[in-house]
């Protein structure tokens, strides 16, 4: 008796709707997951430049208050009211002004190398002012610098000889040309948080005889003197 081979051929099968609906959501979590995760390093990445870029900016602009400082001239100057104001000046309305040395002059301007600057908070903004020419007249307006942006807080503080600190400059008329020793900046921004930095100021030496009329406050020559 012969047997014949019977060849059963069954049908393709596909995946049920259950099982589509299993993948889709699998798909979609993980969709979700990786989007979440790019979304992420994007923002870590944007948070790390706007960090570096204030960081950068916070640097360069102690950078310019520390030349500043070291380069401060004791050197009063003769106000918008027609009167001689002290050499420095710590609080008040603006957070500092003084006179600094080492204005640069590549042009051969007539102008003093001396130059008047202030410092005040603006707009959220740590500002540098300065003047065009030394000794001010009722029409002058100094040309604002921003340094800083972000700064919540700002002070100045003075220390004298004895390593005390003052919110405000001079104390007496003799403090403001024998007593300075130093100048601080305290600062609190947005997103870095705190900041501290000292600089020493240079000494102040022996007043000498001014001449009112001499734009640098230099002597009077001998042929000058009575």
């Amino acid at each position: 008796m012969a047997f014949e081979a019977v060849k059963i051929r069954l049908a393709p099968r596909g995946f049920t709707l259950l099982e589509m609906m299993v993948a889709l959501a699998v798909f979609g979590i993980i969709g979700v997951m990786a989007s979440r995760i790019l979304v992420g390093l994007v923002g870590i990445g944007e948070f790390a430049r706007e960090r570096g870029d204030a960081l950068a900016e916070l640097q360069r602009a102690f950078g310019i208050i520390e030349r500043d400082v070291e380069q401060l001239a004791h050197r009063a100057v003769r106000n918008e009211l027609d009167s001689f104001g002290p050499a420095v000046v710590v609080g008040g309305d603006g957070l500092a002004e003084f006179t600094r040395a080492g204005w640069s002059n590549p042009l051969g301007l007539p102008r003093s190398e001396l130059q008047r600057v202030a410092y005040a908070h603006r707009n959220d903004a740590l500002v540098r002012l300065y003047w065009s020419t030394l000794d001010r007249a009722s029409d002058s307006s100094p040309i604002a610098q921003t340094l800083i942006s972000g700064v919540r807080d700002v002070a100045f503080m003075a220390y004298d000889s004895s390593g005390e600190a003052h919110s405000y400059w001079p104390r007496t008329d003799d403090d403001n040309e024998h007593g300075l020793a130093a100048l601080q900046i305290r600062l609190r921004h947005e997103r870095l948080g705190h900041f501290e930095r000292l600089w020493a100021t240079p000494t102040a030496p022996t007043p000498p005889v001014t001449d009112p009329e001499s734009p640098d406050g230099e002597p009077p020559t001998d042929a000058e003197q009575p």
